[in-house]
């Protein structure tokens, strides 16, 4: 996976954004033609980064970001800053979800995507969780599934699939 940290540090957050946006263009003109024409979304991960520069990166037209902490992203996505400066802001929560901070996570402002769901009872504590908030939005869940037939923690082959509405 190409980085653009180092990058951005040095040249700004919009040079690492452009640079990336253009690799992903890249990509896409490269993908087979009989694939659909979906555009890549890219989620920038804001995690340890400070709330100015998810605020800079906005402003340079990014508008999904991702953290995998859930106190990290309560934090972030509440920020008066980002809330007052960020209007189409789009969060995801990229960690693992424990079932204990459920709904912790159902209050982040403008919650877009939940990356993964790995369990029913997860997915059912979730989906209470959602509907109590009574959002009018419909909450994106990437479901992971095990597709070996082991019974690990830790099956040998996962399939992430990403269900919209």
């Amino acid at each position: 996976m190409w980085r653009a940290g180092s990058m951005s540090a040095e040249l700004g957050v919009g040079f690492a954004l452009r640079a990336v946006n253009e690799r992903v263009q890249q990509a896409v003109a490269r993908r087979p033609r009989d694939l659909p024409a979906i555009q890549p979304r890219l989620v920038a991960v804001s995690k340890t980064k400070p709330a100015d520069m998810v605020i800079e990166a906005y402003g340079h037209g990014q508008r999904t970001f991702g953290e995998n902490y859930v106190q990290e992203l309560l934090e972030k996505a509440s920020n008066p800053k980002i809330l007052s400066s960020c209007p189409e802001i789009k969060w995801h929560f990229i960690g693992h979800l424990q079932k204990q901070n459920v709904n912790k996570l159902m209050a982040v402002p403008n919650l877009f995507m939940l990356e993964t769901v790995d369990s029913m009872k997860l997915a059912d504590k979730v989906n209470s969780s959602w509907q109590k908030k009574g959002s009018a939005e419909r909450l994106k869940v990437m479901v992971q599934i095990n597709t070996s037939g082991e019974e690990s923690e830790l099956p040998a082959l996962y399939y992430r699939f990403f269900f919209l509405p």
